[in-house]
């Protein structure tokens, strides 16, 4: 009797273990509602305004525009030596996990890529290769699937300038 009862226990947490479980299609449905229900009404201009301006170019180098950005930031996981004056933005994170990440896969195509955070911003910038000059940025964020393999996850790449 007891073995009967032992048993029935052992199969119902089975049960229960196995039936209440995430998958990563039902994060990715939810994911996915939230997006789109940000996206809408008052909170859906905004966020089209915020697009907008961040596709808007406000710098001419040699007869292209660009965008360019001035901000003070800090080098992540690198040394200071490794950042140029002008660098070419390729994807923006909020978390440096995710930043650190991609850099990694450019750097596995080749590229000196690096991470920087903007305070002002609280912004993780990856950066696919940096410049001392602005001419060959601005070639390189006007055309980055030219020079890179990896999708680039900013609306448009841009250059960004410490000062």
């Amino acid at each position: 009797m007891k073995d009967i009862y032992g048993l029935i226990v052992v199969m119902a947490m089975v049960a229960v273990l196995c039936s209440c479980h995430s998958t990563e299609a039902n994060y990715k449905e939810s994911y996915d509602k939230a997006v789109a229900a940000s996206r809408t009404g008052e909170k859906g201009e905004q966020y089209r305004h915020d697009l907008e301006l961040r596709k808007k170019s406000n710098y001419v180098v040699d007869g292209d525009s660009i965008r360019l950005l001035r901000h003070h930031f800090n080098v992540v996981d690198d040394t200071p030596d490794v950042i140029k004056k002008y660098n070419v933005v390729v994807a923006e994170f909020k978390q440096q996990f995710n930043a650190v990440s991609y850099r990694d896969r450019l750097r596995g195509e080749g590229h000196a890529s690096y991470v920087v955070y903007i305070s002002a911003k609280k912004l993780y910038c990856v950066v696919a290769e940096g410049y001392d000059d602005i001419s060959p940025a601005a070639t390189f964020a006007n055309d980055p699937d030219k020079y890179m393999k990896l999708k680039v996850l900013v609306p448009r790449a841009w250059v960004l300038m410490r000062i």
